[in-house]
């Protein structure tokens, strides 16, 4: 079937009309916190989630870096979560919702 046999008003794709726009890939996102320091200033703890990429953290700075599979991750939530919490009741400037930025 050609063109001119199509019914009128079927929309009909021109060959020379430009390939559609991919969908854009999620951009990366940044999951940041600063944790008080008793000697000195705050240290910041920065999670980045990059679509399809290990995890990456940072403690202070950048100084402690360190790449994570998401398996890996959850390990060590598990683990960090069960560490930290027996040394007592988490303090107050923990109790804060963190929201991801793309920056």
């Amino acid at each position: 079937m050609t063109a001119d046999e199509l019914p009128e008003g079927t929309p009909v794709r021109m060959p020379y009309a430009d390939e559609p726009d991919q969908p854009a890939q999620e951009p990366r996102r940044f999951y940041r916190l600063r944790a008080p320091h008793v000697e000195k200033a705050s240290v910041p703890v920065t999670v980045r989630v990059t679509p399809d990429a290990d995890l990456y953290v940072a403690v202070g700075s950048g100084r402690r870096r360190m790449y994570l599979t998401p398996n890996e991750a959850w390990a060590l939530w598990r683990c960090l979560s069960e560490a930290v919490a027996s040394t007592g009741e988490p303090p107050e400037w923990i109790r804060v919702h963190v929201t991801p930025t793309h920056r």
